[in-house]
């Protein structure tokens, strides 16, 4: 890849990916810390910002935060396979992480866990359905874009990557709601496994994007544009 002069706009913004991360595993690590007698092993992510949790209000606003650069991301990962001219599957995949962050800021948010979930509500119906939709995009997503880079030169490195998170968001996706039927007391770990997983792959996806490099044009692109004949005729 050629040396770019500076970053662009969008290029910048991608970094908005690795901060949702950071943001992210703060509101999991300081609302575990608050509440007294929280396990991480048996308790899920989302009874921490649940109705009735001990420090749901301050904790939202992580969630807030992390949501808008998770979503200002996802954005930004659009333009920039737009501009590099990946392969479209990773283009599809990008539609659909923007559907992913998008479903997430607005669902849960209106839709909180209600009573840790042990109650199947309205809200806890809704919760669910959130869930399922955050879950199934969210597949879809890293499949996509880990299938398209992986066509894309210069991309490989980070869609070999984007296929193993894939893989493990996926089992782990199926295994965490087979825990809590089964009411087994790992729940909140297997989820953490599915859930971090996501957040290591928006963390390393936005710094490759950050230092990208734009590629050289190909001696076939060139000659698509017709340059390669204007030179040799000049040359004659």
């Amino acid at each position: 890849m050629e040396k770019r002069k500076g970053k662009g706009l969008w290029q910048k913004m991608a970094l908005s990916g690795a901060a949702a991360a950071i943001v992210y595993s703060l509101h999991v690590i300081i609302g575990g810390a608050l509440w007294d007698g929280y396990s991480h092993v048996r308790q899920t992510i989302s009874e921490l910002t649940g109705n009735g949790a001990p420090d749901a209000g301050m904790l939202k606003i992580f969630t807030v935060i992390y949501g808008i650069l998770a979503l200002v991301f996802s954005v930004s990962v659009y333009m920039l396979f737009l501009k590099y001219k990946v392969h479209k599957w990773a283009l599809t995949g990008a539609a659909l992480l923007i559907l992913m962050e998008f479903t997430s800021l607005v669902g849960y948010n209106l839709f909180p866990l209600e009573d840790g979930g042990a109650v199947l509500t309205a809200g806890n119906l809704m919760h669910l359905a959130v869930t399922a939709i955050v879950a199934l995009s969210a597949i879809g997503a890293i499949f996509a874009i880990s299938f398209g880079l992986l066509k894309t030169e210069y991309f490989r490195s980070i869609g070999m990557l984007s296929l193993f998170c894939a893989v493990v968001v996926t089992i782990s996706g199926i295994a965490t709601p087979v825990v809590l039927n089964n009411g087994m007391a790992i729940a909140g770990l297997v989820e953490r496994i599915n859930i971090f997983t996501l957040q290591l792959w928006l963390f390393a996806l936005s710094l490759f994007l950050f230092n990208a490099k734009l590629p050289k044009k190909s001696a076939l692109d060139l000659e698509r544009m017709g340059l390669i004949d204007v030179y040799r005729q000049s040359g004659r």
